[in-house]
């Protein structure tokens, strides 16, 4: 299935993966409640035999299992996550949520005398209170909730205009699709021997299109950016609160995020943001202090991933050729 030069896996993976799998077919009843009465319907191994088609023949089935055994979590919570509908619905509804917005909720939004947040710390909320209430082990993931929030309240918030960076950068990408198709019909038709040329003229194309990209980003105030990490989840809450009281003090960067348990024991994705994607020495000075706090180790390192390229979808398979993070903490450390 393709869109344009862009390959979709097919919904059916999505399907087997989240709804399929996690089910237990013999315990989950489905119930209907009216004003007059309840009624409980069959359970779904009363619904489908051994023989429905709803699992897919052996092939199929095989075959899903087989993607679902090699399955990568880095992936997941470091692109898929983030553009999932539920994820986007829920930023829409609450902007603050979004890797761009990054203020910490209003009292009007978030909390009343009685209720505090559920996804990240509450005003009048002690740093130790917020990582007791909601440790992201064991914290569930709900569409009301795809992350958990520390906000560095030393630093302003700033907003960025994120539909026209959806807008017009999409509108980029697809301009490269069609001018590098152009330039590879006339290379198939001019009969040369080697793709040198080919490959130089592509190279110049993606080169422009990354610089317009970032462009971008700035013009439209979206500069984020953050650092990686991947923790395993005995080490998540270690890990985090780390990175919550180091955010309090004011000495990382302006907000973190973790991602809830999705009940899939996968390893998790922390994300340390900084402000401005183009101001090195700040992406730098946080990436140190990860390193001073314990948060990793230099010997393997971990990466920075503007925003704009996570809003646009770019990972690290992507059909334009472009490099998904911009900094490697290798690379930025080398001399520190």
């Amino acid at each position: 299935m393709r869109r344009g030069n862009k390959s979709l896996i097919p919904l059916n993976f999505y399907n087997y993966v989240n709804y399929v799998l996690p089910l237990t077919p013999s315990t989950l009843t489905i119930t209907y409640k009216s004003s007059q009465s309840e009624m409980t319907t069959e359970t779904p191994d009363q619904i489908f035999s051994d023989e429905s088609s709803f699992y897919g023949d052996e092939e199929e089935t095989a075959r899903l299992e087989a993607q679902v055994a090699s399955y990568d979590p880095e992936p997941y919570w470091g692109e898929y996550h983030q553009n999932t509908i539920s994820t986007k619905q829920y930023n829409l509804q609450n902007p603050m949520s979004s890797d761009v917005s990054m203020r910490d909720a209003s009292p009007t939004s978030t909390s009343t005398s009685t209720s505090l947040p559920q996804d990240r710390r509450g005003r009048t909320e002690s740093v130790a209170q917020f990582l007791s209430r909601l440790p992201p082990s064991t914290t569930e993931l709900t569409s009301s909730r795809p992350w958990i929030w520390m906000h560095n309240r030393q630093i302003p918030s700033k907003e960025g205009d994120v539909p026209a960076l959806l807008r017009k950068g999409h509108e980029l990408l697809q301009d490269y699709e069609n001018e590098s198709a152009l330039l590879r019909e006339a290379h198939d038709k001019s009969g040369a021997k080697t793709t040198t040329g080919l490959t130089r003229k592509l190279n110049r194309l993606r080169r422009e299109l990354e610089n317009d990209l970032l462009a971008l980003a700035r013009d439209t105030g979206v500069t984020h950016g953050k650092w990686m990490l991947f923790p395993t989840v005995d080490q998540v809450d270690e890990i985090w609160g780390i990175v919550a009281r180091a955010m309090e003090e004011g000495v990382l960067g302006d907000c973190a995020k973790v991602a809830p348990n999705d009940g899939s024991g996968q390893a998790r994705l922390i994300c340390v943001h900084t402000a401005d994607f183009g101001d090195v020495e700040d992406v730098k000075r946080v990436v140190k202090k990860m390193v001073e706090l314990g948060l990793f180790k230099n010997a393997r390192p971990i990466y920075y991933k503007s925003d704009v390229y996570t809003f646009l979808d770019i990972t690290s398979k992507n059909d334009y050729g472009l490099k998904a993070s911009m900094f490697c903490s290798r690379d930025v450390l080398k001399g520190s």
